[in-house]
């Protein structure tokens, strides 16, 4: 929801932000806070990038004083890897695999373990997921060293936010892919210490090399793509530069279909990006004539193959839903979600739930507003858009 923020709390924000109470003030009245709470914890997200911090940055307010949990910077998508990399890093580099979750920054705030989100917003299910895996060994880290947050992917099919199978974590897990130290990402040396001492998964490395390797790493990308994995960050070891990304047209190809079962909400903004990566993914690999006609099709179908699923469903009167399934504890968990959810604007629909060994299994989707605009579209003939 928007902040509405009194001035005793606009000063506790302007002192962790660096800036004067009147910006504070202004930038909440023009949208830029959301103000939340997480089991009596109040906290603020940043909206949109702010006074040098970064979109998703959070500030919880704790005992009359705050925590910063910094956002997590975007990371530059490459789209020509002989160019990209010998330009940009300084010498050796570290090739690590971009896994297909959703990012998640992990910390501790008044002793509680707290899972945030790209948003910057505190996910309870996350939060109960990872303190009943990983609990004791977080709380011991963050006991050990003042001012860690760990940033990781989330993968597994049971999440409500990306799945994607991956073997080596089929439900959910968690692989640490950096840490911030008093607001700083970490040499990537620190890292790897840190997850070794307290029994943590670490994204794969796939390479450490010269940044002239290219035809190395070009090897890696490769494999990724015949194995069906996402792709790369390249990282300079010191952390002297960002690091950049690059995806695998299985990938590309794959977000495109994911995106088009729900083409007007997700359609747009999942299509040219992915068309783009493909045209120099092609050219680099010097893909010219008759030999494009085997990607081609696959893009078109990624395309058009789950959009008319879409409309053939709103023709029969179903609903148009992103659907999941995930594992709460009790009760009062699975409550304490739909609350967060409901929060966001977003009503989540129950269709099950069973008692198993691991706890309660909950089926459960979104609603989208895919459905509408194609009902609208099969009763009047007429397109909403020029």
């Amino acid at each position: 929801m928007r902040a509405r923020i009194d001035e005793a709390e606009a000063e506790i924000l302007a002192m962790a932000l660096g800036t004067s109470v009147e910006r504070i003030i202004d930038f909440a009245r023009r949208g830029g806070l959301r103000v939340m709470g997480f089991r009596g914890l109040k906290y603020y997200a940043l909206r949109r990038g702010f006074a040098g911090f970064e979109e998703g940055t959070s500030i919880f307010i704790h005992n009359g004083g705050f925590v910063v949990v910094p956002g997590y910077p975007a990371i530059k998508r490459m789209l020509l890897l002989d160019k990209a990399i010998p330009r940009w890093f300084k010498d050796r580099v570290i090739v690590e695999e971009k896994m297909n979750g959703y990012n998640v920054r992990v910390t501790s705030v008044g002793g509680r373990i707290v899972a945030i989100t790209r948003g910057g917003l505190v996910c309870p299910y996350t939060t109960t997921r990872l303190e009943r895996m990983y609990g004791a060994r977080l709380r011991e880290l963050f006991s050990e060293y003042d001012e860690i947050v760990l940033a990781g992917e989330v993968v597994g099919l049971e999440n409500p936010y990306t799945r994607y199978y991956y073997p080596e974590a089929p439900r959910f897990d968690y692989f640490v892919f950096d840490v911030f130290v008093k607001g700083r990402i970490s040499r990537l040396k620190m890292r790897d210490e840190l997850v070794e001492k307290y029994g943590l998964r670490r994204v794969p490395i796939l390479a450490e090399t010269s940044k002239d390797d290219i035809e190395g790493i070009r090897r890696v990308v490769s494999r990724l793509e015949q194995q069906g994995r996402e792709g790369i960050v390249v990282k300079d070891p010191e952390y002297r530069v960002p690091p950049l990304k690059y995806t695998t047209s299985r990938t590309n190809i794959s977000d495109i279909r994911t995106g088009m079962r729900f083409f007007f909400e997700e359609g747009r903004s999942f299509l040219f990006s992915r068309v783009l990566r493909e045209i120099f993914k092609l050219f680099e690999e010097g893909v010219i004539g008759n030999k494009v006609y085997t990607r081609a099709v696959d893009l078109g179908l990624a395309i058009l193959e789950p959009a008319i699923e879409t409309v053939h469903m709103v023709s029969k009167g179903k609903p148009v839903l992103d659907e999941f399934e995930l594992v709460f504890t009790n009760q009062e968990e699975l409550q304490e979600f739909i609350d967060y959810m409901s929060q966001l604007g977003i009503d989540l629909i129950v269709s099950s739930q069973v008692e198993t060994r691991d706890g309660i299994r909950v089926k459960m989707a979104k609603p989208k507003d895919t459905w509408i605009e194609v009902k609208r579209i099969l009763e009047t003939g007429l397109s909403p858009l020029d």
